[in-house]
């Protein structure tokens, strides 16, 4: 008896016990559940898909949208819900509505799935018509769902609101909204929200629930990113920049437009371009961003490099002269003489460096090339920054190509720009440190990114680089550059009341290891105001037609961009006009060549009498445009230098085409 109650206490504490520990148990998941359960507790009653991630905007500098997303539809089907007698009917009505063929719906509508996409971001009207196939309205006018094996999910798709416009520094998302090109793609990590995923619950059986509160989207909104383009200057840039490769027949055309001080990037435009928002309307050469992935000879613009470099390196002064070999220079001699030649002939005698850059001297700058000596020469253009990336924020950039062979032939073909590659966007940063005082500069397109709080995760830091040249060398070479524009190759740059600074480049190209006799790559890179540059800009044609020297293809391109920049507004400033192709034939007799050149620029001894064609023989190009009376409307420049011919001759009557041709060597 006495262990039968033993037995009998034994069982009831147990049980108690029992009692005890799961009461314990029960309390503690309520109050401190395990993260473990609950996740699986969810697995079981809800379900989760993953969506393209959403993007935050891409702002120009003065927050104007370059790109957004927008949210779209995209439509899904549950198979288990859609009765096998409906399956044949509804995929030929989505088929129609969606563009597709049944056989790839009927296909889904098989799928072991409970989810599976039939097409995703659809457009505005496929949207209205795919309501009327999931829902009808009730007798009180409220949608009633018909389908429920039909479901609809919003997701965010990029647009680009401006098409084309700065497409190659924006870039562009696939499918998957990943970015492959542009800021899409460098800053992509910041742009794309980390988590976006649809979720669903389900009943006990597993059964998808679409309706009410149980779908839900989980994600944030990504970053906004602040370029440093400026919308309005990206607009026009593109518009003229597209006229002179139409009107020439180009292959294709660059600009860069940047502040020296700080490497801001304004604008950056290619042409042909490329719409982002159709990629299927494109070439892959459209969309080359060539300003950072295309090398090309820059000719006479790097000449002024090599001046930079003579200087630094103090084996040349402001007043030494060099001789100009009566126009062509023996490298080599032998049995195969290397010679180099100044265009067209010229014979530029002593020269001092002023006059080398104003004239574009080859043998000039091939002398300065071989007094510097091959190991300074690669350590100046090093320093300048050539044959290595700029590390703009942009992918594709390329290092250019250097002749490391480093001869004499090699050296002193590099002092007048040949036989060297750089990008377009080393030679504005080469620029920029000519025209801010001899600092390096970074040049970059965004300069900011914010949260969804507003607030500054990222900032470019705009730091002073380090010195490249003292102040007092890039101030003379700043000059230099302004009297190639007010009295050099660069005259039809010019904008009257605005000192700009610049350098004209006609580099013939290399083909099958040959410089081509008719294929030429036009540029002009310089920057503005002189005294305190706020701008630098490079202009690139490439093979132009007809004529092709980049005083009349590149330069009056600058010319139009800057008198954009400077006033605000696309009113040309009426200094000289784009050559036509060729000459008109007139009925008056041309004049004889002007061989020699008889430098001809005294303010007393322009004279003009009205009624009569002005004699405009040993003229600067400036100079000989403000003698032309108003009524000529038609100025064909053909040229660089000064005028050596000119049709109608002097002194003969206008004819009624208003029409004139100066021809300048």
């Amino acid at each position: 008896m006495e262990i039968s109650r033993k037995r009998i206490l034994l069982i009831f504490g147990l049980v108690l016990a029992s009692f005890v520990f799961f009461m314990f148990t029960a309390v503690k998941l309520e109050l401190l559940p395990d993260p473990r359960i609950i996740e699986r507790a969810k697995t079981q009653y809800t379900r989760e898909v993953k969506l393209n991630p959403r993007r935050g905007n891409i702002l120009d500098r003065n927050g104007d949208q370059l790109a957004v997303s927008v949210d779209l539809d995209s439509v899904f089907v549950d198979p288990k819900l859609i009765p096998d007698q409906d399956r044949s009917r509804l995929a030929g009505q989505l088929a129609e509505i969606l563009g597709m063929q049944q056989s790839v719906i009927l296909e889904k509508m098989s799928h072991p799935k409970r989810f599976v996409w039939v097409k995703r971001l659809l457009s505005f009207d496929e949207s209205e018509k795919l309501k009327g196939l999931i829902y009808e309205r009730d007798k009180r006018g409220g949608l009633v769902r018909i389908n429920r094996g039909i479901g609809v999910i919003k997701e965010p798709k990029r647009v680009y609101p401006n098409g084309s416009l700065a497409s190659h520094v924006v870039g562009f998302v696939n499918r998957d909204a990943v970015g492959m090109d542009g800021v899409e793609r460098s800053y992509d990590e910041f742009i794309k929200s980390k988590d976006v995923s649809v979720k669903y619950g389900k009943d006990r059986k597993g059964r998808a629930i679409y309706s009410g509160s149980n779908i839900f989207i989980t994600s944030d909104n990504g970053n906004t990113v602040y370029l440093t383009i400026d919308k309005s200057i990206q607009y026009q840039v593109e518009r003229e920049l597209k006229k002179i490769v139409e009107s020439k027949n180009a292959l294709s055309g660059t600009v860069v437009v940047m502040d020296p001080n700080n490497g801001e990037i304004l604008a950056l435009a290619n042409s042909p371009d490329y719409d982002p928002n159709d990629l299927s309307k494109t070439t892959n050469y459209a969309m080359r961003n060539r300003a950072v992935t295309d090398a090309f000879e820059p000719g006479s613009i790097f000449k002024i490099v090599t001046a930079g470099i003579a200087l630094k390196d103090k084996v040349i002064s402001l007043t030494d002269k060099l001789w100009g070999e009566n126009g062509k220079f023996q490298l080599v001699g032998g049995r195969k003489p290397v010679f180099v030649k100044e265009a067209k002939g010229h014979d530029y005698g002593f020269m001092d460096l002023k006059k080398l850059i104003s004239v574009s001297s080859n043998i000039g700058s091939a002398k300065l090339g071989l007094m510097i000596g091959a190991k300074r020469f690669y350590r100046g253009i090093d320093e300048f920054g050539f044959g290595r990336k700029t590390e703009i924020d942009l992918p594709g950039e390329i290092n250019g190509l250097l002749n490391k062979k480093g001869g004499k032939v090699e050296i002193a073909n590099m002092g007048f720009g040949q036989g060297i590659s750089v990008t377009a966007l080393q030679m504005v940063k080469a620029y920029s440190i000519i025209s801010n005082g001899g600092n390096n500069v970074m040049p970059h397109v965004v300069n900011k990114i914010m949260n969804e709080q507003a607030e500054i995760i990222y900032e470019y830091p705009n730091e002073k680089g380090e010195k490249v040249l003292s102040s007092s060398i890039a101030k003379e070479l700043s000059l230099m550059l302004r009297s190639v524009v007010s009295e050099g190759t660069g005259t039809s740059t010019d904008i009257i009341g605005f000192d700009i600074a610049g350098k004209t480049g006609t580099a013939q190209k290399a083909v099958g290891g040959k410089y081509s006799p008719d294929k030429y790559a036009t540029s002009f890179v310089g920057f503005f105001p002189v005294s305190s540059p706020k701008y630098v800009m490079l202009v690139l044609i490439d093979e132009p037609k007809g004529a092709y020297f980049a005083g009349v293809v590149a330069a009056p391109l600058f010319r139009n961009i800057a008198n954009i920049v400077i006033q605000g507004t696309d009113t040309v400033v009426p200094v000289a006009d784009v050559a036509k192709e060729e000459p008109k034939q007139k009925s008056s007799k041309p004049t004889e060549l002007y061989t020699s050149v008889q430098e001809r620029d005294d303010v007393d001894d322009i004279k003009v009498q009205d009624g009569e064609v002005p004699d405009l023989r040993g003229r600067t190009l400036r100079t000989a445009l403000k003698m032309i009376p108003s009524s000529f409307d038609d100025v064909s420049v053909h040229g660089e230098g000064r005028v050596v011919r000119q049709e109608p001759a002097p002194g003969a009557k206008p004819d009624e085409s208003g029409s004139i041709n100066i021809w300048l060597e």
